[in-house]
C-alpha cells in the first residue's frame, strides 16, 4: 500500500513539473470549430513554433445566442491576429490551454482596407501551408511580426507586398533563389531556385520581365516595395510564378482558395 502511495505521488509531482504556465507571443494561423461553443486554434508562437489551442465559449450554442464576451474572445482568433498568451504547456501534449489572453498588436488600418484584408487573407493561407515544423524560429516569428505591422501602418505602396513576402519566406524556407548576374540575358530556374543566363533542360523556368520582375523583388525591402513598377498583368504572372515555385520546393501546398480573390482585388 505503501509503495502504490509513493509511486502515485511520484507520479503527481511528475506531471506538475511537465505541465507548466508559460508566456509567450502567438500569431493566430487557423481556427477549427471543435464543438458547438470550441473551436481548436493553430497559431505560430514565438517560444514553441506550431501549437494547437482549445478555446472554449467562442461560438454560439445552437440553443442560445451569441454574449458580447464570446464575440469579443472570437475577435481574438482571426487570421494573423498578434495575441500575447499564457499556456497551460506540457511538451507530453498536442494541445494545450490557454489560461489568459490579450492582444499584442491591434491592427489599425486592415480591417478597413480590403486590399490589406485580402493580402492578409493570402499571406495568412500561404503560412498555414508552408509552417508545419513544431519547433521554434525566432528571426522567423519577428519577421513575421515585422511584415504584418508594416503592411498595417503602409499608407501607400503595398500593393507587392504579397510578391516580397513570398520572396523573404522562401529564405527561412532554405529555397531562397541564387542569383548569376554575369551575363545580360537572365532567366528564372524554378526547380534549381536561381538566376542563370542561359535555358535549362527542363520546363521550369522563366524568362524575360517576369525573370527581371522576380530579379527586382528579391532586392527589395517592405520599406523600399513602394518603388516597384509593376503592371497587373505581369503582377500576377509574378504572383503565379512563386506560386509555381513554392509548389515545386514543399510537393504538398495544395490549392490556394484566396488567390481568385486575391487577383480580382488587385486589378
Amino acid at each position: 500500500m505503501i509503495r502504490i502511495i509513493i509511486s502515485y505521488l511520484g507520479t503527481f509531482v511528475i506531471r506538475i513539473i511537465a505541465d507548466m504556465l508559460v508566456k509567450t507571443k502567438g500569431i493566430v494561423i487557423k481556427q477549427t470549430k471543435f464543438s458547438d461553443s470550441g473551436i481548436v486554434v493553430n497559431m505560430y508562437t514565438e517560444e514553441f513554433g506550431i501549437q494547437s489551442y482549445f478555446v472554449r465559449g467562442v461560438r454560439r450554442k445552437k440553443s442560445g445566442k451569441s454574449s458580447s464576451s464570446s464575440k469579443n474572445k472570437a475577435a481574438m482568433f482571426q487570421p494573423l491576429t498578434l495575441l500575447e498568451l499564457v499556456i497551460n504547456y506540457s511538451d507530453k501534449k498536442t494541445m494545450h490551454n490557454i489560461k489568459e489572453i490579450e492582444l499584442w498588436y491591434a491592427y489599425q488600418t486592415i480591417n478597413n482596407n480590403i486590399i490589406k484584408r485580402t493580402l492578409l487573407f493570402f499571406i495568412d493561407e500561404l503560412l498555414y501551408k508552408c509552417l508545419k515544423e513544431e519547433s521554434a524560429n525566432q528571426d522567423l516569428f519577428n519577421w513575421i511580426y515585422n511584415a504584418l505591422v508594416w503592411l498595417d501602418l503602409a499608407d501607400e505602396g503595398y500593393v507587392n507586398f504579397h510578391l516580397v513576402f513570398m520572396m523573404q519566406l522562401s529564405m527561412f524556407l532554405g529555397f531562397y533563389p541564387k542569383k548569376d548576374n554575369s551575363g545580360s540575358k537572365i532567366v528564372f530556374d524554378l526547380q534549381e531556385g536561381k538566376f542563370i543566363n542561359g535555358i535549362p533542360g527542363h520546363p521550369n523556368h522563366v524568362s524575360g520581365k517576369i525573370a527581371t520582375s522576380l530579379g527586382k523583388i528579391q532586392d527589395t525591402s517592405f520599406e523600399d516595395s513602394r518603388k516597384l513598377v509593376i503592371d497587373n498583368k505581369t503582377r500576377k504572372e509574378v504572383l503565379e510564378t512563386l506560386i509555381r515555385y513554392f509548389e515545386l520546393h514543399i510537393p504538398a501546398l495544395g490549392e490556394f482558395k484566396s488567390l481568385d480573390v486575391l487577383k480580382v482585388v488587385l486589378e
